[in-house]
């Protein structure tokens, strides 16, 4: 039964873990001796911030994210509330409470990156965590956050142009199990006077992915039916560089410039062995060695002016430039070891952006009023060719076009008290978008939407340590760029890797989501409890449905209906010095989620597809003061999924996904009062992720199923960071 209601469960244990805190505050708080480390400091950090947020949002800061060594970005935020990636290897594209990525804006500084995926998301694998001072993660946006984030806002906070931030360089080397060597440099450096402050900073990194994958298929009588057997191994070598630029004009007046410059280029070597029907031998296979490089760059430029005592005003010009080059050299072979066919074919994505607005700040009374107006251009081109056999081919058509994007938005709010320990912000934003599609052919197909996004957000004292928070606010999902192009992209034609085809029809999403929480401080805000319930109601969800077209898989977005998601979040950080264990802070956060949405085309009422009911972590912070050292334990889960849905040709298809967990442990020590090492060993048990793909006739008959196996991991990691 409790199965079958896990949100209910965690409301349970909430209340009896509320209980627990609150009654351990009143009896033993005053005799409780923390002896604080770096972590708990940064945690400390993050719970004041998130005490004084004018709306809900999870804070993770520096010493935290990079308490467990991990590289990229990514994969350190495997361990904050509600976060999930799509795979058991990887850690680019951000899911939020179990909904898919394109549900999660990423934001940079608070402003968003033009990046070569056409889902509209940011793959945070490109950016070190150690150049990350703090990330915030918005539940309720207010106005002045851009329209999208249904699921959330993931906002990044990197290292540059914050005075207090100390100078500091690390260097770091380690291992990737059966693949090959890691490691990463970074720095910072600030000087400056009254008039002039600059800071520079930026790193090197490489890094290292294996997606390898074996998929065997099997008809309805569990007889062998072939299948792949597929390497897949990457290197990533990485350049990021953010300097800044603060000059004070005159008392009245700020300028701030901050140029980017973010590069990665990707070695993959993939092998693709096609087997025999019984599966006992290699009927034919492929190997293919693939470079990308992907280079962003960039100048923000933001003029802070005070015309007065109660009113500032900010204007900025964002201008980025981007691309996408891939080249691909494949040659393929018959079960002989006879070369049968070469192949080389590049790709080609240009992004541009230029983003022009102001804020203005304005002190009446009692009331913050903000309001702001943007206007945004964004272009994205993409082109490519093919090469077999020595003589060129046609290219492929769903891969020529040109979109250009204009979004304009306008927003006003306001912030007030109204009545002791209140705080409460309202505001509206209207965003009003244009897009434009040329596709292969020169035809040209235009869209727009203008959309009015409400938001509320409420904070209300309980006392000097509690707070309740809620948030109410509707959002937007646009479609991806490339799915606006009808035309049909050939892959392998199988499940796990099918053809794709666009939809010029479908239409944006729209969100309206609710947030309920309480929050609890203590042990002078090392301590932390906090319990979040939630609800999201969409209209016209996009899926991408797979469906068997003449024998070939073919994944299309559609407009599937209306949906709905409710769920409960708690998130705790505790020192466990009142049960003995002296110098221990253990720290928890877990989600659960229940969703449905009702398919127009069949009428089936369904959970949403590819969804984690259940996220988790549980972690341990040992401080041993004496040696200056703190052990960390944390264990990851993900739970899996057994799901039937019914496809639009009347067939049926199921997923059985096992869950995944990782464990990883760290060891950090201050040599110095400047120097720090850490050392970790990540993913310690390397779990073989697992999924069976079933696939029924309209009669509800089993016609065919598959089983794919994905290894995972371990890695081993050595990191000295300095400070001066």
């Amino acid at each position: 039964m409790l199965n079958k209601h896990p949100i209910g469960l965690i409301l349970s244990l909430s209340g009896i873990l509320f209980s627990n805190v609150l009654f351990a505050e009143e009896n033993e708080l005053d005799v409780v001796t923390v002896t604080a480390s770096a972590i708990d400091d940064s945690a400390q950090l993050a719970n004041l911030a998130k005490q004084n947020a004018l709306n809900g949002q999870t804070i993770i800061m520096a010493e935290q994210l990079n308490q467990f060594g991990d590289q990229p970005l990514g994969d350190a935020l495997r361990r904050v509330s509600g976060v999930h990636f799509d795979g058991a290897n990887r850690a680019r594209e951000i899911q939020l409470r179990g909904l898919g990525a394109e549900y999660t804006q990423v934001t940079i500084n608070g402003r968003r990156i033009i990046d070569s995926s056409s889902s509209r998301s940011v793959q945070v694998d490109r950016i070190p965590s150690s150049m990350v001072e703090r990330i915030e993660i918005i539940h309720t946006p207010l106005a002045s956050n851009d329209g999208q984030g249904a699921a959330g806002t993931v906002n990044i906070i990197l290292k540059q142009g914050h005075e207090y931030l100390p100078n500091q360089v690390g260097i770091g080397m380690g291992s990737l199990q059966d693949n090959g060597q890691i490691g990463d440099a970074t720095f910072q450096y600030s000087t400056g006077n009254d008039r002039v402050s600059v800071t520079l900073a930026g790193g090197i990194q490489q890094q290292r992915r294996n997606e390898s994958q074996d998929e065997l298929e099997y008809a309805a009588d569990d007889q062998a039916d072939g299948g792949e057997i597929k390497t897949n191994e990457r290197r990533y070598e990485q350049i990021n560089l953010i300097p800044t630029v603060d000059i004070t004009l005159n008392n009245a007046n700020r300028l701030s410039i901050e140029p980017t410059f973010l590069q990665t280029i990707e070695f993959r070597n993939d092998v693709k062995k096609s087997l025999t029907d019984d599966q006992s031998t290699v009927e034919e296979y492929s190997k293919e060695f693939r470079k990308r490089t992907r280079q962003n760059t960039g100048l923000y430029t933001e003029l802070n002016t005070q015309i007065s005592d109660n009113i500032e005003l900010k204007s900025f010009i964002d201008w980025q430039d981007g691309y996408e080059d891939t080249t691909r050299d494949q040659d393929d072979f018959d079960e002989q070891n006879a070369l049968t066919d070469t192949k080389q074919r590049e790709q080609s994505v240009d992004l541009n952006l230029m983003k022009i607005g102001f804020r203005a700040k304005h002190i009446v009374g009692q009331h913050a009023l903000e309001y702001g107006l943007g206007l945004s251009q964004e272009t994205r081109e993409e082109d490519n060719s093919e090469v077999k056999n020595g003589v060129k081919k046609d290219p492929s058509i769903d891969s020529i076009y040109e979109i250009t994007e204009s979004i304009n938005h306008l927003y006003v709010q306001d912030s007030l008290s109204l009545f002791e320990g209140n705080s409460t912000t309202f505001g509206l934003r209207a965003e009003d978008s244009k897009t434009e599609t040329i596709d292969f052919a020169d035809d040209s197909t235009t869209k727009r939407t203008t959309s009015f996004l409400p938001s509320f957000n409420l904070k209300q004292a309980i006392d000097d340590s509690s707070y309740v928070r809620l948030g109410v606010a509707k959002t937007l999902r646009r479609p991806d760029l490339r799915s606006l192009s009808p035309t049909i992209s050939e892959e392998d034609g199988t499940f796990s890797d099918p053809d794709t085809a666009g939809n010029p029809n479908a239409t944006p999403e729209s969100i309206l989501g609710v947030d309920l929480s309480f929050e609890h401080y203590f042990y002078d805000n090392n301590g932390l409890v906090s319990l979040s319930v939630f609800d999201r109601s969409f209209e016209d969800k996009l899926e991408t449905i797979t469906t068997n077209i003449d024998g070939r898989f073919v994944a299309t977005p559609e407009n599937t209906g209306d949906g709905s998601m409710q769920g409960a979040e708690i998130e705790f950080r505790l020192p466990l010095n009142s049960i003995g264990l002296n110098n221990v802070t253990g720290w928890f956060n877990a989600t659960a989620v229940e969703t449905e949405v009702k398919i127009t085309s069949t009428g089936e009422k369904r959970r949403f597809l590819d969804q984690p009911d259940h996220l988790g972590n549980l972690g341990f912070d040992w401080n041993l003061a004496t040696f200056n050292s703190t052990i960390g334990l944390s264990i990851n889960y993900a739970s899996g999924y057994d799901q039937k849905h019914e496809l639009s040709d009347g067939s049926f298809e199921k997923n059985i996904v096992d869950s995944n967990s990782r464990v990883d442990l760290s060891i950090r020590s201050e040599i110095t009062k400047n120097t720090s090492i850490n050392l970790t060993a990540l993913n310690l048990f390397a779990k073989t992720a697992k999924r069976e793909d079933r696939f029924f006739d309209s009669s509800n008959a089993l016609d065919s199923y598959s089983t794919t196996e994905e290894p995972t991991y371990r890695s081993i990691y050595l990191k000295l960071n300095h400070t001066f």
